[in-house]
């Protein structure tokens, strides 16, 4: 059902405008403003006719009244945010701020309508209707003049005749980009009494601006600090009120969210304020006060001209001085008491050094493109400070130039991801304002391409959404992994696709342009897309037949479910029976998790089982990295063989025919081609044979027939190692291997078919 808009004032005229009186009247007037229409947001996702943008002094924000929102959630939450500067609105850096029901799983709605509730200067009440089920929701934001906080109230009734239990609702505040500050470094869901360091609100933060979600009621965290529940029941005819309120700061400093705490909770409180010096007795220009409480970071301040000041709840902690590139200073206790002014000074923050990093094959010479990582040293905690990893760089193959805080460090380099060679630790002393050279030279142990064989992360996201990666690192991380195709596949769009192709481009790289379409009940990645193909369906309302076909319509020749036992994936939701319009076989592949081994499992026993009832839905590995610097490029990738010059038409085809495998790291090459039907007369002697290999050392190999383990093969050393097995089948069947390596990650090929036929 579309949503509708309804202006039932209740104070006051309504202050609707359109889009260039809107702008005008809030770069004149600090006061609240509506406007109906596409938001003015630069980059904004809302941008259907009915939806609503509110701004004050402070701030922009849109809400999705006809835009449908991320991921498959129901209209009537906001989908954009922007810091106004000079009158004006910055780049939008959120992707959904709303309340969910039951964490993110599939919500089946009706209906939603937004109603403006109340537009004057002072106030804009934004009113959203929904229902999840049998629960009735009834959501409100209030928008005030010269205000940072928007407070959320929501109330949550069970309008059927089943108890609910065991319910996880609360509110979540995703950004576009920037960093995350929370007690919590889980995605999965976390119980606050086990990490109770600042139980009320988390963070998300670039330099420019910041994002606090207080929350009082939640119990839980999840999606590092994104999102804040609390676990429930909600009994027939009953009715659960939630309050909480969303902060949207115009710098990357903590402090005001401190502030806000502070109020909010009405927290006997003290100033903490003083000096920054460096090392030479200069003030710092920007210094940061970081703020440890229990001994995990709690918040931290942004000063200027070396002076600092940050409001405290009262209570003991530990401070320390830096800044951007610097190595933290000495660490010093302090006790804040109620309504006390408290000094501390800082006279030892060490200015950076300088790192030129060269990474080279140690046969040939040639630059190789590479990651690095801090492995031991100084590690910044504020994001925009510097990173923890860094990537060569893509005009300078194999170098890179860095500033870093000075100290004893241990850096990671790796090149090829640990599938065609060993990451190489160096030990290095930076000192301040020095130069310093690391180069490293990487021995390559295995050459998969020289066999045919190439690589593509078939699951990748950049800066969109919940991503946190601008192309170019993309680019970079892809590159330090070795991998052969450039992919990128974001959720529900592929305005990144553009630039990626560019980047690849220039370094004469394949590249497929894909995305992933992203109900609430499962995520599937189409590719490759047509050159000028939109996405034209609103995923939350479609059946999984629709988004098939549009999947389809938009050029796409492989569609991959997506972490199919994840809480939304494809193959759980079919055992919830929460997918509109119920299994299709219009799938090709399935994916293959970096991490997860449970789920991986799980996956396996449901694709074997699709193989013994004759589908031929193949697998394939990737590693839905996110953040460049935390998680790893191709950790899961597929391989696919490949006949002369590499091409992406080619790639394709091998994929959909199952000439490929997905791997960890352990590397196989069949002499009979995955995928391939062989004909075989029933109980005479077939000999398969592999050639595996893992740079981390092999643990075992196992033969799988018709999904059961028949025979296992225990290995020692890196290979390569030529493995037979020798079978007698007396009917149709089909034969796989599981290979797992001593780091414990696996690879899982797709099947050489079986038809067997009498003497």
């Amino acid at each position: 059902m579309m949503s509708r808009v309804i202006y039932s004032m209740r104070n006051g005229s309504p202050a609707i405008l359109g889009i260039a009186a809107f702008l005008a009247m809030a770069a004149a007037h600090a006061e609240v403003r509506v406007s109906v229409g596409p938001t003015m947001i630069p980059r904004g996702d809302a941008i259907g006719t009915t939806d609503i943008t509110v701004t004050n002094d402070r701030f922009a924000i849109a809400f999705a009244v006809e835009t449908a929102p991320p991921w498959g959630v129901a209209r009537g939450g906001i989908v954009d945010i922007a810091i106004i500067n000079g009158g004006q609105p910055g780049y939008d850096i959120a992707s959904l701020a709303d309340f969910m029901p039951n964490n993110w799983s599939s919500w089946p709605t009706t209906y939603q309508r937004v109603t403006l509730e109340e537009a004057t200067a002072e106030e804009a009440i934004i009113r959203t209707e929904r229902d999840w089920g049998d629960v009735a929701l009834e959501t409100t934001f209030h928008v005030k003049d010269d205000d940072s906080k928007i407070r959320i109230v929501t109330r949550m009734t069970n309008m059927g005749d089943e108890a609910l239990e065991g319910l996880f609702s609360g509110y979540v505040v995703w950004p576009d980009g920037g960093s995350l500050f929370s007690s919590s470094s889980e995605s999965n869901l976390v119980s606050i009494a086990e990490e109770p360091l600042f139980a009320n609100w988390s963070a998300s933060y670039d330099e420019n601006w910041a994002l606090g979600l207080h929350a009082p009621f939640a119990d839980s965290v999840a999606y590092e600090g994104r999102d804040r529940y609390v676990k429930h029941d909600l009994k027939p005819g009953a009715t659960r009120v939630f309050e909480a309120w969303l902060q949207i700061e115009d710098s990357g400093t903590l402090a005001p969210l401190v502030k806000a705490e502070i109020e909010l909770r009405s927290l006997a409180s003290g100033k903490l304020f003083g000096r920054v010096l460096g090392e030479d007795g200069e003030p710092l220009a920007k210094p940061a006060v970081v703020i440890v409480k229990g001994g995990n970071p709690y918040a931290w301040t942004i000063g200027g001209n070396g002076d600092y000041e940050i409001e405290l709840p009262a209570g003991d902690y530990d401070v320390y001085a830096t800044a951007a590139g610097h190595a933290q200073g000495a660490t010093k206790s302090v006790s804040i008491a109620r309504d006390s002014d408290t000094q501390l000074d800082f006279d030892d923050v060490r200015a950076p050094g300088i790192l030129h990093i060269e990474v080279s094959d140690n046969e040939s010479g040639r630059p190789l493109d590479a990651r690095i990582n801090i492995e031991k040293g100084d590690e910044a905690l504020i994001g925009y400070f510097g990173r923890n990893t860094f990537f060569t760089e893509l005009d300078r193959k194999g170098k890179a130039t860095v500033s870093i805080p000075p100290g004893d460090y241990v850096f990671k380099v790796a090149a090829g991801g640990g599938f065609t060679s060993l990451p190489q630790l160096v030990d290095m002393t930076i000192e301040t304002g020095q130069s310093h050279a690391l180069k490293a030279d990487i021995a390559e142990a295995a050459r998969p391409r020289e066999r045919g064989w190439y690589n593509a992360d078939l699951h990748h996201h950049s800066d969109v959404l919940d991503g946190f990666t601008e192309p170019e690192y993309v680019m970079r991380s892809l590159l330090a992994a070795g991998v052969d195709i450039t992919f990128l596949s974001d959720h529900d769009s592929i305005i990144n696709n553009g630039q990626l192709r560019v980047l690849s481009e220039a370094r004469d790289m394949q590249f497929i342009a894909g995305t992933e379409m992203s109900p609430s009940w499962a995520h599937f990645n189409v590719y490759p897309l047509d050159d000028g193909k939109d996405i034209d369906i609103d995923t939350g309302m479609a059946t999984v037949q629709e988004i098939f076909s549009a999947a389809r319509g938009m050029g796409a020749d492989v569609i991959e479910v997506n972490h199919p036992y994840s809480e939304y994936g494809f193959f759980q939701s079919l055992e919830t029976d929460s997918v509109p319009g119920g299994f299709d076989a219009g799938f090709d592949l399935v994916e293959i998790e970096a991490l997860s081994t449970s789920r991986n499992s799980r996956t396996l026993e449901r694709v074997w089982s699709l193989w013994n009832e004759g589908q031929k839905a193949y697998l394939a590995g990737g590693s839905d990295v996110h953040d460049v610097w935390l998680e790893e490029s191709g950790a899961a990738r597929t391989y696919a063989y490949v006949d002369g010059e590499l091409s992406v038409e080619k790639f394709v085809l091998a994929l959909k025919a199952g000439h490929a495998f997905a791997t960890q790291g352990p590397l196989v090459y069949p002499e009979i081609l995955f995928g391939s039907e062989v004909q075989h007369v029933a109980g005479e002697e077939l000999v398969l044979n592999y050639a595996v290999e893992a740079v981390s050392g092999l643990r075992q190999v196992q033969l799988v027939e018709r999904g059961e383990v028949i025979e296992t093969r225990e290995l020692g050393g890196s290979g390569p190692f030529s493995i037979e097995f020798s079978v007698s089948p007396d009917q149709d069947s089909w034969y796989s291997l599981v290979v797992e390596d001593n780091n414990e990650n696996f690879a899982y090929t797709n099947p050489v078919w079986v038809l067997v036929r009498e003497r």
